[in-house]
């Protein structure tokens, strides 16, 4: 793995396709921008005059699309999950909220009030406990119309140009998951295997089917009463089922979430260690009376069942319903699929970083093409950023080059006073990364945020040692 690459975000843009070579230079030069301060405002970024306008001209330029941006690092990631074998293609949906009292054209109603539009994301990451990001395959965005997301239409009656329905009945916003997921798989172009994960919103018969169909893999969340093939529903029959193993995880803390996409999402918790049993089942689900006659009568999958045991009470247990196509015959086989819809909260950790870390939803542009161009951008670099964490938590033992240049680890070396090896590893230089972004060894595994502050701090004593050293060989 050629880390010291993965983290040079202007890599990612290589193969952007925007039909013309001087538009491909001033791309490089604004990611490279950015990538340096990626909290900093357009202004603070560009430095200069010159280099803001031409920054604006870029970003309003109607021969610009987010996904020719986008088309360098979407086969870079495939290039980097062709090494994996079996790859985790995470899904979710987040809104893009931009405030201000001034319409900003394209932009659509968010919660009844604010403006915005809704992004759906794939993210691959690589199976295991460090759960490595490598990077964006598919992004889907859509705006509402005013007045909110409309239902299909009654037979007879007229579609207008605001419907967001598909031919098959389905809304827009419900194909979204279909399409993201057809365009990962022909992105990666077989050179890995997929297993898409998704939340509650995946929970469709229809898009099992579609998958199921396009002999995709998955690992899905449950949320609606499903009737089986003998009348029971899942719920009976998982019930029944014997726990084949207990195991201790550690859970995520998650702050409380507005709703959103015509969802209540799920209360706040607090990060806690927590006891699961685990049981599994083979199921035949009958297709539901309100879906289409041509969809498959029945289909069948396996059913994991997660819950929380030995609770205090004080939080709602973690109680979970998997349906997969992944195999449940052995324990490992189990503790397998668990484990990987417990990797879908890197994407949201993801989010966390494209908002906070790199201050998207703060970018005072007038339209939602310049937005989309923006996040066009943003999307590698906070990539970028989120791999540093797993980075200095995955690969211990390898030499601190796989993630950092020479002149960064030689800064990081004479700024460590004797404490980081000359030849350190990624882990011993990550650390020390975070230690520039103030974080206290006792505290645990340095965050993102964390890592943010420390390699923007890097990059600025990098630009002066590279500057001290241009001076003294001039003398």
């Amino acid at each position: 793995m050629d880390g010291a690459a993965q983290i040079n975000v202007v890599r990612e843009f290589e193969g952007s396709d925007l039909g013309d070579v001087r538009r491909q230079g001033r791309l490089k030069w604004m990611a490279r921008a950015f990538a340096s301060n990626p909290s900093a405002s357009f202004p603070t970024a560009t430095k200069t005059h010159a280099g803001l306008e031409a920054t604006y001209r870029f970003l309003r330029n109607k021969a610009v699309a987010m996904d020719g941006i986008l088309a360098g690092h979407y086969e870079q990631t495939a290039e980097r999950a062709a090494s994996e074998g079996d790859v985790l293609a995470v899904h979710d949906t987040t809104i893009f909220q931009f405030d201000g009292e001034g319409k900003r054209k394209g932009l659509g109603p968010i919660h009844g009030h604010g403006q915005g539009f809704f992004g759906h994301v794939t993210l691959l990451v690589a199976p295991g406990e460090a759960r490595r990001p490598l990077g964006v395959i598919a992004v889907t965005k859509w705006t509402r119309p005013e007045g909110g997301q409309k239902k299909a239409t009654k037979k007879g009656q007229k579609k207008t140009e605001k419907a967001t329905t598909t031919k098959s009945g389905q809304s827009f916003e419900a194909e979204r998951w279909k399409k993201n997921a057809a365009l990962a798989e022909e992105r990666v172009a077989q050179r890995c295997s997929l297993v898409h994960v998704m939340d509650r919103e995946g929970d469709s018969y229809d898009l099992w089917a579609a998958l199921m169909l396009a002999k995709s893999r998955f690992v899905i969340r449950n949320s609606r009463e499903r009737v089986l093939d003998e009348g029971h529903y899942p719920k009976e029959t998982i019930a029944g089922a014997k726990t084949v193993v207990e195991r201790d995880v550690q859970l995520s803390r998650r702050k409380k979430s507005p709703i959103a996409n015509g969802r209540k999402q799920p209360p706040q918790r607090a990060g806690r260690p927590a006891r699961l049993a685990l049981s599994a089942e083979t199921v035949t689900i009958r297709r539901p009376i309100n879906c289409l006659k041509e969809l498959p009568a029945t289909l069948t999958l396996n059913v994991v069942h997660v819950l929380e045991v030995g609770t205090n009470g004080d939080e709602p247990p973690v109680d979970w319903t998997l349906v997969t196509t992944e195999p449940i015959a052995t324990v490992e086989d189990i503790e397998r699929v668990v484990d990987m819809y417990r990797s879908r909260w890197v994407i949201e950790d993801y989010f966390k970083v494209l908002k906070t870390g790199c201050a998207y939803e703060q970018r005072q542009l007038e339209s939602e093409h310049t937005l989309s161009n923006a996040l066009g951008i943003f999307i590698p670099i906070a990539w970028q950023l989120l791999l540093l964490r797993s980075l200095s938590r995955e690969t211990a033992d390898a030499p601190a080059s796989e993630a950092l240049t020479s002149t960064q680890i030689e800064v990081l070396v004479a700024w460590s006073n004797g404490k980081l090896p000359r030849m350190p590893t990624v882990r011993q230089a990550l650390l020390a990364v975070a230690g520039l972004g103030g974080h206290i060894k006792n505290n645990g595994e340095p965050g993102w945020l964390v890592l943010l502050r420390g390699f923007q701090y890097l990059l600025v004593l990098t630009e002066g040692w590279k500057i001290a050293k241009t001076k003294r060989s001039d003398q």
